[in-house]
């Protein structure tokens, strides 16, 4: 009886060791803690700061004629730039203007954003567009037709520096004859009923710096 109960004793501890040896080994990676909330370019930051150098920021639209339409309209709701560092995008714009008028601006360009943006370098500007019309007068009456966009955020790549206590104005040609696509008698449509698409053409025309008093 001895003999088995060694036996027995030995078969015990066997299976206690091989059971230890089979548990699933640690990670030898630990996991990265959360540093913060996801900035607009979709990267963590866990950094604050407070800017006290400040500049201004003026963005004029203006737009080249487009044979035919009596008027080109397009409405804005949200322009944001990027600075050259951790901060990532910095929101310009944040609200739906009343729809723009391309064609009134052939001479005379519009001012959608004016304020007060910190000091430093920038290479980018991005401009939401969520609506388009096309009019033409049509036996004498304006007739609008709804333009689709397929991609409503612009990507204008520009390199800019705002100084302290200066204003730097950006003026951006909306090039309407590029972006505005017509697609005759398209699939369903009636005969001789055009569709138009809007992929919008944003150019640099000019910078210039004005220095405040």
């Amino acid at each position: 009886m001895k003999k088995w109960g060694i036996l027995f004793g030995i078969f015990v501890c066997l299976v206690l060791i091989f059971a230890v040896n089979c548990k699933s080994p640690a990670s030898s990676e630990a996991a990265l803690p959360f540093t913060g909330p996801e900035t607009e370019s979709g990267s963590s930051s866990n950094t604050s700061s407070t800017t006290t150098n400040l500049g201004s920021l003026v963005i004029k639209l203006k737009d080249n004629p487009v044979e035919e339409a009596a008027e080109i309209l397009v409405t804005i709701d949200k322009i944001r730039v990027h600075k050259a560092s951790p901060e990532n995008f910095i929101i310009v714009l944040e609200e739906e203007l009343p729809p723009v008028n391309l064609l009134a601006l052939q001479d005379t360009p519009l001012t959608i954003v004016d304020g007060e943006l910190g000091a430093g370098h920038y290479n980018q500007i991005r401009m939401r567009v969520v609506a388009g019309t096309i009019v033409f007068m049509e036996d004498e009456k304006p007739i609008g037709y709804e333009m689709k966009i397929p991609s409503n955020e612009i990507k204008i790549p520009v390199q800019f520096k705002i100084e302290e206590n200066a204003t730097l104005q950006i003026i951006l040609d909306f090039d309407a004859i590029e972006s505005i696509k017509v697609s005759k008698q398209g699939k369903g449509k009636k005969e001789g009923e055009d569709t138009y698409t809007m992929r919008p053409v944003i150019k640099v025309e000019g910078m210039k710096k004005i220095n405040n008093s």
